[in-house]
Protein backbone atom coordinates (compact mmCIF):
# COMPACT_ATOMS: atom_id res chain seq x y z
CA UNK A 1 0.00 0.00 0.00
CA UNK A 2 1.13 3.66 -0.12
CA UNK A 3 1.34 6.40 2.74
CA UNK A 4 -0.08 9.36 2.29
CA UNK A 5 1.63 12.40 -0.03
CA UNK A 6 4.01 14.00 1.25
CA UNK A 7 3.43 17.65 1.07
CA UNK A 8 5.78 20.53 1.50
CA UNK A 9 5.06 23.24 4.07
CA UNK A 10 2.74 25.54 4.42
CA UNK A 11 0.81 26.92 7.82
CA UNK A 12 0.93 29.17 10.94
CA UNK A 13 2.80 29.33 13.98
CA UNK A 14 1.05 32.14 15.31
CA UNK A 15 -0.14 30.69 18.38
CA UNK A 16 3.16 30.02 19.39
CA UNK A 17 5.31 32.35 18.78
CA UNK A 18 2.70 34.76 20.82
CA UNK A 19 3.30 32.49 23.53
CA UNK A 20 7.24 32.96 23.68
CA UNK A 21 6.58 35.80 26.56
CA UNK A 22 5.61 32.82 29.19
CA UNK A 23 8.06 32.60 32.26
CA UNK A 24 7.67 28.65 31.99
CA UNK A 25 7.42 27.65 28.63
CA UNK A 26 5.45 25.14 26.73
CA UNK A 27 7.57 22.61 26.68
CA UNK A 28 8.20 22.62 30.65
CA UNK A 29 4.69 22.90 31.45
CA UNK A 30 4.28 19.77 29.41
CA UNK A 31 6.96 17.72 31.17
CA UNK A 32 4.73 18.33 34.04
CA UNK A 33 1.64 17.98 32.87
CA UNK A 34 2.00 14.85 30.09
CA UNK A 35 1.27 17.35 27.46
CA UNK A 36 3.25 16.37 24.10
CA UNK A 37 3.94 19.57 22.05
CA UNK A 38 4.29 18.70 18.46
CA UNK A 39 4.83 20.45 14.90
CA UNK A 40 2.83 18.99 12.63
CA UNK A 41 3.93 20.66 9.59
CA UNK A 42 0.51 21.03 7.81
CA UNK A 43 -3.15 22.31 8.70
CA UNK A 44 -5.54 19.51 8.07
CA UNK A 45 -8.21 19.84 5.40
CA UNK A 46 -10.39 17.64 7.81
CA UNK A 47 -10.47 14.51 9.92
CA UNK A 48 -11.94 12.38 8.36
CA UNK A 49 -9.49 9.31 7.74
CA UNK A 50 -11.35 7.42 4.60
CA UNK A 51 -10.27 10.58 2.11
CA UNK A 52 -7.23 11.86 4.06
CA UNK A 53 -4.17 11.80 1.70
CA UNK A 54 -1.34 13.58 3.72
CA UNK A 55 1.26 12.09 5.66
CA UNK A 56 1.12 14.58 8.41
CA UNK A 57 -2.70 14.24 9.24
CA UNK A 58 -2.12 11.05 8.80
CA UNK A 59 0.21 11.15 12.17
CA UNK A 60 -2.65 13.32 13.77
CA UNK A 61 -5.45 11.18 12.97
CA UNK A 62 -3.12 7.69 14.23
CA UNK A 63 -4.34 9.76 17.54
CA UNK A 64 -7.70 9.60 16.94
CA UNK A 65 -8.31 6.25 14.92
CA UNK A 66 -6.94 2.60 15.09
CA UNK A 67 -7.54 0.06 12.95
CA UNK A 68 -7.21 -3.85 13.18
CA UNK A 69 -3.80 -3.85 13.58
CA UNK A 70 -0.96 -1.08 14.11
CA UNK A 71 2.70 -0.66 14.04
CA UNK A 72 4.91 -0.39 16.82
CA UNK A 73 7.21 2.23 17.44
CA UNK A 74 10.25 0.12 15.38
CA UNK A 75 8.13 0.64 12.15
CA UNK A 76 8.24 -2.94 11.52
CA UNK A 77 6.54 -5.07 14.20
CA UNK A 78 3.30 -5.47 13.48
CA UNK A 79 0.74 -5.32 16.60
CA UNK A 80 -3.02 -5.91 17.39
CA UNK A 81 -5.12 -3.19 17.54
CA UNK A 82 -8.80 -3.26 17.61
CA UNK A 83 -8.25 -7.22 16.82
CA UNK A 84 -6.60 -9.33 19.67
CA UNK A 85 -5.59 -12.10 17.14
CA UNK A 86 -5.68 -13.41 13.53
CA UNK A 87 -5.83 -16.45 11.87
CA UNK A 88 -4.64 -16.56 7.73
CA UNK A 89 -5.95 -19.88 5.97
CA UNK A 90 -2.88 -22.19 4.27
CA UNK A 91 -3.76 -20.67 1.17
CA UNK A 92 -3.22 -16.93 2.12
CA UNK A 93 -6.49 -15.58 1.08
CA UNK A 94 -8.82 -14.93 4.34
CA UNK A 95 -7.86 -13.59 7.13
CA UNK A 96 -9.72 -14.15 10.21
CA UNK A 97 -9.74 -11.34 12.51
CA UNK A 98 -10.97 -11.72 16.56
CA UNK A 99 -12.00 -8.33 17.48
CA UNK A 100 -11.19 -7.72 21.70
CA UNK A 101 -14.69 -7.71 23.51
CA UNK A 102 -13.59 -4.63 25.52
CA UNK A 103 -12.83 -2.32 21.96
CA UNK A 104 -15.16 0.86 22.77
CA UNK A 105 -15.80 4.15 20.85
CA UNK A 106 -14.69 7.42 22.45
CA UNK A 107 -18.30 7.36 23.63
CA UNK A 108 -18.49 4.05 24.90
CA UNK A 109 -20.48 2.10 21.96
CA UNK A 110 -19.32 -1.17 21.34
CA UNK A 111 -16.84 -1.61 18.30
CA UNK A 112 -17.81 -4.47 16.33
CA UNK A 113 -16.93 -6.00 12.89
CA UNK A 114 -19.99 -4.65 10.95
CA UNK A 115 -18.18 -1.17 11.59
CA UNK A 116 -14.94 -2.65 9.85
CA UNK A 117 -17.17 -3.77 6.70
CA UNK A 118 -19.40 -0.83 6.97
CA UNK A 119 -16.15 1.52 6.48
CA UNK A 120 -14.18 -1.00 4.04
CA UNK A 121 -16.97 -0.42 2.01
CA UNK A 122 -17.25 3.36 2.71
CA UNK A 123 -13.65 3.68 1.31
CA UNK A 124 -14.78 1.94 -2.47
CA UNK A 125 -18.23 4.30 -2.31
CA UNK A 126 -17.43 5.99 -5.77
CA UNK A 127 -19.26 9.08 -4.23
CA UNK A 128 -16.66 9.85 -1.86
CA UNK A 129 -13.42 9.39 -4.32
CA UNK A 130 -11.19 7.90 -1.70
CA UNK A 131 -7.45 8.45 -2.90
CA UNK A 132 -6.67 5.78 -0.85
CA UNK A 133 -9.23 3.63 -1.57
CA UNK A 134 -6.93 1.04 -3.77
CA UNK A 135 -5.42 -0.67 -0.47
CA UNK A 136 -8.52 -2.35 -0.67
CA UNK A 137 -7.82 -3.80 -3.75
CA UNK A 138 -6.55 -6.97 -2.57
CA UNK A 139 -10.13 -7.85 -1.45
CA UNK A 140 -11.95 -10.15 -3.77
CA UNK A 141 -14.18 -7.58 -5.82
CA UNK A 142 -12.96 -4.37 -4.31
CA UNK A 143 -11.81 -2.62 -7.47
CA UNK A 144 -14.39 -3.96 -9.59
CA UNK A 145 -16.71 -2.42 -6.54
CA UNK A 146 -15.33 0.55 -6.40
CA UNK A 147 -15.11 1.12 -10.15
CA UNK A 148 -18.99 0.03 -10.88
CA UNK A 149 -18.70 -2.97 -12.45
CA UNK A 150 -20.04 -4.93 -8.95
CA UNK A 151 -23.29 -3.86 -7.96
CA UNK A 152 -24.23 -6.06 -4.74
CA UNK A 153 -21.60 -4.87 -1.56
CA UNK A 154 -22.19 -8.10 -0.20
CA UNK A 155 -19.87 -9.92 -3.37
CA UNK A 156 -17.11 -7.80 -1.91
CA UNK A 157 -14.87 -10.25 0.04
CA UNK A 158 -15.26 -8.39 4.21
CA UNK A 159 -17.15 -10.31 6.07
CA UNK A 160 -18.99 -9.98 9.67
CA UNK A 161 -20.27 -13.61 10.48
CA UNK A 162 -20.76 -11.75 14.31
CA UNK A 163 -19.74 -9.11 16.12
CA UNK A 164 -16.40 -10.07 17.62
CA UNK A 165 -15.14 -11.67 14.19
CA UNK A 166 -13.93 -9.82 11.23
CA UNK A 167 -13.01 -11.69 7.47
CA UNK A 168 -11.08 -10.62 5.00
CA UNK A 169 -10.85 -12.52 1.41
CA UNK A 170 -7.89 -11.71 -0.49
CA UNK A 171 -8.18 -12.04 -4.81
CA UNK A 172 -4.40 -13.91 -4.31
CA UNK A 173 -1.87 -14.37 -1.61
CA UNK A 174 -0.84 -10.62 -0.17
CA UNK A 175 2.21 -10.98 2.71
CA UNK A 176 1.64 -7.26 3.08
CA UNK A 177 -1.77 -7.00 3.88
CA UNK A 178 -1.51 -7.02 7.89
CA UNK A 179 1.39 -4.08 6.50
CA UNK A 180 -1.85 -2.54 4.80
CA UNK A 181 -4.24 -2.35 7.77
CA UNK A 182 -1.62 -0.95 9.83
CA UNK A 183 -1.06 2.06 7.77
CA UNK A 184 -2.87 5.36 8.63
CA UNK A 185 -5.86 5.71 7.48
CA UNK A 186 -8.07 4.33 4.94
CA UNK A 187 -8.85 1.25 6.63
CA UNK A 188 -9.94 2.13 9.95
CA UNK A 189 -13.43 2.14 11.08
CA UNK A 190 -15.45 4.94 11.37
CA UNK A 191 -18.63 5.87 13.59
CA UNK A 192 -21.19 5.41 11.32
CA UNK A 193 -24.10 6.23 13.19
CA UNK A 194 -22.28 9.85 14.30
CA UNK A 195 -21.12 10.01 10.66
CA UNK A 196 -24.57 10.11 8.73
CA UNK A 197 -26.13 12.08 11.67
CA UNK A 198 -23.91 14.71 9.93
CA UNK A 199 -24.76 13.71 6.84
CA UNK A 200 -21.63 12.55 6.26
CA UNK A 201 -21.39 9.18 5.38
CA UNK A 202 -21.30 9.49 1.69
CA UNK A 203 -19.49 12.78 1.35
CA UNK A 204 -15.38 13.77 2.43
CA UNK A 205 -15.04 15.07 5.75
CA UNK A 206 -18.18 17.11 7.15
CA UNK A 207 -19.06 18.21 10.78
CA UNK A 208 -18.89 14.79 12.56
CA UNK A 209 -14.61 15.59 12.22
CA UNK A 210 -14.90 18.54 14.69
CA UNK A 211 -14.56 19.10 18.63
CA UNK A 212 -17.67 17.52 20.70
CA UNK A 213 -18.55 15.70 17.47
CA UNK A 214 -15.66 13.45 16.14
CA UNK A 215 -16.12 9.83 17.96
CA UNK A 216 -13.20 8.07 17.22
CA UNK A 217 -11.60 4.82 18.74
CA UNK A 218 -8.14 5.44 19.04
CA UNK A 219 -5.96 6.06 22.57
CA UNK A 220 -7.28 10.37 22.07
CA UNK A 221 -10.29 12.46 21.67
CA UNK A 222 -10.25 15.42 19.69
CA UNK A 223 -10.90 18.10 22.31
CA UNK A 224 -10.15 21.75 20.26
CA UNK A 225 -8.86 22.69 17.26
CA UNK A 226 -8.17 26.37 16.23
CA UNK A 227 -7.25 26.25 12.60
CA UNK A 228 -4.11 27.40 11.51
CA UNK A 229 -3.42 27.35 15.67
CA UNK A 230 -3.26 24.16 17.17
CA UNK A 231 -5.11 20.97 17.18
CA UNK A 232 -5.18 19.27 20.80
CA UNK A 233 -6.34 16.16 21.29
CA UNK A 234 -6.85 14.50 25.21
CA UNK A 235 -6.58 11.21 26.71
CA UNK A 236 -9.80 8.59 25.56
CA UNK A 237 -10.96 7.08 28.53
CA UNK A 238 -12.97 4.35 26.75
CA UNK A 239 -9.85 3.26 24.60
CA UNK A 240 -9.14 -0.45 25.40
CA UNK A 241 -5.70 -0.16 26.35
CA UNK A 242 -5.93 3.10 28.19
CA UNK A 243 -4.15 2.01 31.02
CA UNK A 244 -0.64 2.25 28.83
CA UNK A 245 -1.39 5.75 27.72
CA UNK A 246 0.74 7.72 29.70
CA UNK A 247 0.37 11.11 27.88
CA UNK A 248 -2.65 13.45 29.21
CA UNK A 249 -2.60 15.50 26.04
CA UNK A 250 -0.84 16.30 22.38
CA UNK A 251 -1.18 19.39 20.58
CA UNK A 252 -0.12 19.72 16.99
CA UNK A 253 1.05 22.51 15.36
CA UNK A 254 0.42 23.61 11.86
CA UNK A 255 4.19 25.44 10.91
CA UNK A 256 4.52 27.71 8.31
CA UNK A 257 8.09 26.76 7.21
CA UNK A 258 10.82 25.07 8.80
CA UNK A 259 12.90 27.96 10.00
CA UNK A 260 9.61 29.28 12.08
CA UNK A 261 9.09 25.55 13.55
CA UNK A 262 13.22 26.01 14.84
CA UNK A 263 12.59 28.76 16.37
CA UNK A 264 10.11 27.51 17.99
CA UNK A 265 11.92 24.81 19.12
CA UNK A 266 14.94 26.86 20.31
CA UNK A 267 11.83 29.25 22.40
CA UNK A 268 10.55 26.00 24.25
CA UNK A 269 7.32 25.90 22.53
CA UNK A 270 8.10 21.95 20.67
CA UNK A 271 8.78 18.73 22.17
CA UNK A 272 9.75 17.65 18.41
CA UNK A 273 9.77 19.44 15.18
CA UNK A 274 8.62 17.75 11.64
CA UNK A 275 11.58 18.40 9.98
CA UNK A 276 15.06 21.39 10.34
CA UNK A 277 16.19 23.85 8.10
CA UNK A 278 19.13 21.87 5.95
CA UNK A 279 20.96 25.72 7.19
CA UNK A 280 20.64 24.52 10.76
CA UNK A 281 22.35 20.87 10.65
CA UNK A 282 25.61 22.06 11.06
CA UNK A 283 25.05 24.18 14.42
CA UNK A 284 22.78 21.36 15.88
CA UNK A 285 25.87 18.93 14.89
CA UNK A 286 28.52 21.55 17.07
CA UNK A 287 26.03 22.91 19.89
CA UNK A 288 23.02 20.81 20.52
CA UNK A 289 23.78 16.97 18.91
CA UNK A 290 21.58 15.31 21.41
CA UNK A 291 18.70 17.25 20.17
CA UNK A 292 19.30 16.27 16.17
CA UNK A 293 17.90 13.53 14.79
CA UNK A 294 18.65 12.80 11.55
CA UNK A 295 17.38 8.71 10.08
CA UNK A 296 16.66 7.05 6.75
CA UNK A 297 12.63 7.69 5.55
CA UNK A 298 11.04 6.24 2.91
CA UNK A 299 10.05 9.46 1.21
CA UNK A 300 10.44 10.46 -2.37
CA UNK A 301 9.93 13.75 -3.65
CA UNK A 302 9.31 13.97 -7.39
CA UNK A 303 8.08 16.09 -10.53
CA UNK A 304 4.50 15.32 -11.42
CA UNK A 305 4.13 15.58 -15.43
CA UNK A 306 0.38 15.61 -16.06
CA UNK A 307 0.44 13.91 -19.59
CA UNK A 308 -3.17 15.42 -20.80
CA UNK A 309 -1.55 18.89 -20.85
CA UNK A 310 0.88 20.13 -23.62
CA UNK A 311 4.06 20.36 -23.79
CA UNK A 312 4.18 16.90 -21.39
CA UNK A 313 1.49 14.48 -23.84
CA UNK A 314 5.61 14.36 -25.41
CA UNK A 315 7.12 11.52 -23.67
CA UNK A 316 10.06 13.25 -25.03
CA UNK A 317 9.44 16.76 -23.48
CA UNK A 318 9.04 14.82 -20.13
CA UNK A 319 12.40 13.23 -20.19
CA UNK A 320 14.04 16.27 -21.09
CA UNK A 321 12.65 18.18 -18.34
CA UNK A 322 14.17 15.05 -15.91
CA UNK A 323 17.37 14.72 -18.18
CA UNK A 324 18.27 18.24 -17.40
CA UNK A 325 17.93 18.56 -13.36
CA UNK A 326 21.39 17.21 -11.79
CA UNK A 327 19.85 15.80 -8.57
CA UNK A 328 23.23 15.78 -7.18
CA UNK A 329 23.57 19.47 -7.42
CA UNK A 330 19.78 19.92 -6.43
CA UNK A 331 20.34 17.73 -2.89
CA UNK A 332 23.89 19.71 -1.86
CA UNK A 333 22.01 23.23 -2.55
CA UNK A 334 18.94 22.65 -1.10
CA UNK A 335 18.99 19.42 1.52
CA UNK A 336 22.63 18.84 2.32
CA UNK A 337 22.25 16.29 4.80
CA UNK A 338 18.27 15.63 4.99
CA UNK A 339 18.42 14.16 0.81
CA UNK A 340 19.65 11.90 -1.51
CA UNK A 341 19.54 11.84 -4.91
CA UNK A 342 16.60 9.73 -6.47
CA UNK A 343 17.08 8.28 -10.38
CA UNK A 344 14.54 5.39 -9.63
CA UNK A 345 10.75 5.50 -8.41
CA UNK A 346 12.37 2.93 -5.40
CA UNK A 347 13.79 4.20 -3.13
CA UNK A 348 17.20 1.51 -2.86
CA UNK A 349 16.67 -1.01 -0.74
CA UNK A 350 13.20 -0.68 -0.33
CA UNK A 351 11.98 -4.17 0.89
CA UNK A 352 15.55 -5.51 -0.16
CA UNK A 353 14.90 -4.72 -3.83
CA UNK A 354 17.78 -3.22 -5.95
CA UNK A 355 17.81 -1.73 -9.20
CA UNK A 356 20.06 0.05 -11.32
CA UNK A 357 18.41 3.02 -13.37
CA UNK A 358 19.04 2.69 -16.94
CA UNK A 359 20.69 5.93 -18.52
CA UNK A 360 17.06 8.01 -19.21
CA UNK A 361 17.31 8.73 -15.47
CA UNK A 362 20.45 10.56 -14.65
CA UNK A 363 21.85 13.52 -16.09
CA UNK A 364 22.34 14.31 -19.50
CA UNK A 365 21.89 17.90 -20.66
CA UNK A 366 22.54 17.40 -23.86
CA UNK A 367 20.52 14.77 -24.12
CA UNK A 368 17.93 16.70 -23.02
CA UNK A 369 18.23 19.36 -25.54
CA UNK A 370 18.57 16.70 -28.24
CA UNK A 371 14.86 15.46 -27.39
CA UNK A 372 13.53 18.71 -27.03
CA UNK A 373 14.45 19.77 -30.23
CA UNK A 374 13.06 16.15 -31.86
CA UNK A 375 9.89 17.12 -30.13
CA UNK A 376 9.84 20.61 -31.63
CA UNK A 377 10.92 22.75 -29.42
CA UNK A 378 14.70 23.75 -30.24
CA UNK A 379 16.24 25.89 -27.40
CA UNK A 380 12.57 26.30 -25.78
CA UNK A 381 11.78 28.22 -28.75
CA UNK A 382 7.56 27.50 -29.28
CA UNK A 383 7.44 25.34 -26.24
CA UNK A 384 4.07 26.00 -24.46
CA UNK A 385 4.14 27.54 -21.61
CA UNK A 386 4.67 25.90 -18.37
CA UNK A 387 3.42 26.53 -14.97
CA UNK A 388 5.25 24.85 -11.92
CA UNK A 389 2.54 23.83 -8.71
CA UNK A 390 3.53 24.35 -5.70
CA UNK A 391 2.44 23.47 -2.12
CA UNK A 392 3.89 26.46 0.20
CA UNK A 393 5.52 29.51 -0.75
CA UNK A 394 8.72 29.05 1.81
CA UNK A 395 11.84 27.10 2.86
CA UNK A 396 12.76 24.52 1.01
CA UNK A 397 10.01 24.57 -1.36
CA UNK A 398 10.78 27.66 -2.74
CA UNK A 399 14.70 26.45 -2.68
CA UNK A 400 13.88 23.55 -4.44
CA UNK A 401 11.49 25.06 -7.46
CA UNK A 402 14.59 28.23 -7.54
CA UNK A 403 17.23 25.38 -8.32
CA UNK A 404 14.85 23.84 -10.77
CA UNK A 405 13.64 26.62 -12.43
CA UNK A 406 17.47 27.96 -13.12
CA UNK A 407 18.21 24.06 -14.37
CA UNK A 408 16.05 24.43 -17.02
CA UNK A 409 17.05 27.68 -18.46
CA UNK A 410 20.69 27.01 -18.14
CA UNK A 411 20.19 22.93 -19.64
CA UNK A 412 17.01 23.28 -21.96
CA UNK A 413 16.41 27.49 -22.16
CA UNK A 414 13.24 27.32 -20.73
CA UNK A 415 11.39 29.53 -18.61
CA UNK A 416 9.34 28.06 -16.10
CA UNK A 417 6.55 30.00 -13.77
CA UNK A 418 5.62 28.98 -10.46
CA UNK A 419 2.33 28.65 -8.63
CA UNK A 420 2.63 28.72 -4.41
CA UNK A 421 -0.81 26.92 -3.48
CA UNK A 422 -1.94 27.10 0.12
CA UNK A 423 -2.08 22.78 1.23
CA UNK A 424 -6.19 22.28 1.00
CA UNK A 425 -5.95 24.04 -2.60
CA UNK A 426 -2.97 21.55 -3.72
CA UNK A 427 -4.74 18.79 -2.55
CA UNK A 428 -7.59 20.16 -4.83
CA UNK A 429 -5.60 20.58 -7.58
CA UNK A 430 -4.25 16.67 -7.14
CA UNK A 431 -7.43 15.79 -7.46
CA UNK A 432 -8.37 17.18 -10.03
CA UNK A 433 -5.48 17.24 -12.17
CA UNK A 434 -5.98 21.07 -13.00
CA UNK A 435 -1.69 21.40 -13.47
CA UNK A 436 0.88 21.16 -15.66
CA UNK A 437 3.71 20.18 -13.36
CA UNK A 438 3.95 19.46 -9.91
CA UNK A 439 6.56 19.39 -7.41
CA UNK A 440 4.97 16.39 -5.63
CA UNK A 441 6.21 13.36 -3.18
CA UNK A 442 4.92 10.29 -1.85
CA UNK A 443 5.57 9.16 1.89
CA UNK A 444 5.84 5.02 1.63
CA UNK A 445 3.61 3.15 3.84
CA UNK A 446 4.69 -0.06 3.27
CA UNK A 447 8.46 -1.20 2.90
CA UNK A 448 7.85 -2.88 -0.09
CA UNK A 449 8.47 -1.94 -3.97
CA UNK A 450 4.92 -2.16 -4.15
CA UNK A 451 4.04 0.92 -2.66
CA UNK A 452 5.62 3.52 -4.95
CA UNK A 453 5.15 2.04 -7.94
CA UNK A 454 1.12 1.51 -7.67
CA UNK A 455 0.90 4.93 -8.14
CA UNK A 456 1.78 4.88 -11.97
CA UNK A 457 -1.19 2.50 -12.42
CA UNK A 458 -3.98 3.40 -14.42
CA UNK A 459 -6.59 2.07 -11.66
CA UNK A 460 -4.89 4.05 -8.69
CA UNK A 461 -6.59 6.90 -7.89
CA UNK A 462 -3.36 8.79 -6.88
CA UNK A 463 -1.83 8.56 -10.03
CA UNK A 464 -2.27 12.40 -10.73
CA UNK A 465 -0.58 12.25 -13.83
CA UNK A 466 -3.54 10.64 -15.96
CA UNK A 467 -0.69 7.99 -17.48
CA UNK A 468 -1.83 4.58 -18.66
CA UNK A 469 0.38 1.73 -19.71
CA UNK A 470 -0.63 -1.78 -20.44
CA UNK A 471 2.47 -3.34 -20.50
CA UNK A 472 3.04 -1.20 -16.98
CA UNK A 473 -0.59 -2.42 -15.68
CA UNK A 474 0.32 -5.78 -16.75
CA UNK A 475 3.58 -5.78 -14.88
CA UNK A 476 2.01 -4.82 -11.71
CA UNK A 477 -0.48 -7.32 -12.16
CA UNK A 478 2.34 -10.29 -12.11
CA UNK A 479 3.97 -8.65 -9.36
CA UNK A 480 1.37 -9.37 -7.36
CA UNK A 481 0.54 -12.93 -8.55
CA UNK A 482 4.14 -13.69 -7.85
CA UNK A 483 4.83 -16.48 -5.60
CA UNK A 484 8.39 -16.03 -5.84
CA UNK A 485 10.69 -13.18 -4.82
CA UNK A 486 12.74 -13.72 -8.41
CA UNK A 487 9.29 -13.45 -10.01
CA UNK A 488 8.27 -10.35 -8.76
CA UNK A 489 11.54 -8.30 -8.57
CA UNK A 490 11.88 -9.13 -12.65
CA UNK A 491 8.17 -7.29 -12.60
CA UNK A 492 9.64 -4.71 -10.68
CA UNK A 493 12.39 -4.28 -12.91
CA UNK A 494 10.09 -4.07 -15.93
CA UNK A 495 8.04 -1.54 -14.13
CA UNK A 496 11.24 0.79 -13.58
CA UNK A 497 12.10 0.51 -17.31
CA UNK A 498 8.70 1.56 -18.40
CA UNK A 499 8.93 4.67 -16.01
CA UNK A 500 12.43 5.73 -17.07
CA UNK A 501 10.85 5.42 -20.60
CA UNK A 502 7.73 7.12 -20.48
CA UNK A 503 8.53 9.42 -17.48
CA UNK A 504 5.18 10.34 -16.05
CA UNK A 505 6.88 11.64 -13.41
CA UNK A 506 10.63 12.28 -12.62
CA UNK A 507 12.17 11.36 -9.29
CA UNK A 508 14.37 14.24 -7.75
CA UNK A 509 15.51 12.94 -4.25
CA UNK A 510 14.91 10.33 -1.33
CA UNK A 511 14.61 12.08 1.69
CA UNK A 512 16.40 11.78 5.27
CA UNK A 513 13.80 12.71 8.41
CA UNK A 514 16.01 15.49 9.98
CA UNK A 515 14.22 16.91 13.02
CA UNK A 516 14.78 18.05 16.33
CA UNK A 517 13.50 16.20 19.61
CA UNK A 518 13.57 17.04 23.40
CA UNK A 519 15.68 15.12 25.63
CA UNK A 520 12.38 14.94 27.81
CA UNK A 521 9.96 12.82 25.22
CA UNK A 522 10.48 9.07 26.15
CA UNK A 523 9.87 5.84 24.43
CA UNK A 524 10.20 7.56 20.75
CA UNK A 525 11.87 5.30 17.99
CA UNK A 526 12.79 7.06 14.52
CA UNK A 527 11.93 4.66 11.89
CA UNK A 528 11.15 4.57 8.01
CA UNK A 529 7.92 5.18 8.07
CA UNK A 530 7.28 7.38 10.66
CA UNK A 531 5.11 5.02 12.64
CA UNK A 532 4.14 6.47 16.48
CA UNK A 533 2.83 4.24 18.81
CA UNK A 534 1.31 6.46 21.32
CA UNK A 535 1.24 4.06 24.46
CA UNK A 536 4.81 4.14 24.22
CA UNK A 537 5.65 7.79 24.27
CA UNK A 538 6.35 9.54 27.99
CA UNK A 539 7.44 12.77 29.30
CA UNK A 540 9.87 13.36 31.71
CA UNK A 541 11.48 16.14 33.53
CA UNK A 542 14.96 17.10 32.98
CA UNK A 543 17.52 18.94 35.14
Amino acid sequence: MRSSRLLLPFSALALLLGSCARHETAVESGNRDQVLHLGNRDEPADLDPHPNNSGTTGILLSSLFEGLVTRANDGVTILPGVAERWDISPDGLTYTFHLRADAKWSNGDPVTAQDFRDSFLRVLDPALGCEQSNVAFPIVGAQDFLEGRLKDPAAVGVRAPDAHTFITVLRHPAPYWLGILAYNGPLWPVHRRSVEAAGGWHQRGGAWTRPGQLIGNGPFVLAEWRPNSFIRVVRNPHYWDAAHVRLQEVRFYPVEDENAEERAFRAGQLHVTYRLPQSKVATYEREHPAELQIAPDLRLAYLTFNVTRPPFTDPRVRRAFSLAINRGQLVKATLGKLGQPAESFVIPGTGGYSFTPPKEAGFDPAEARRLLAEAGFPGGVGLPPVEFTLNGNAGVTLLLASALQAMWVQNLGVHVSVLPCEFKVYLSICREKQFTLLLDGWGYGLDDPRDPLELATTSDPNNDSAWSNRDYDAAFARSDAALLPAERNAAFDAMNAILAREMPYAPLYAANQGFLLRSSVRGWRSNRLRAIDWRQLWLESTP
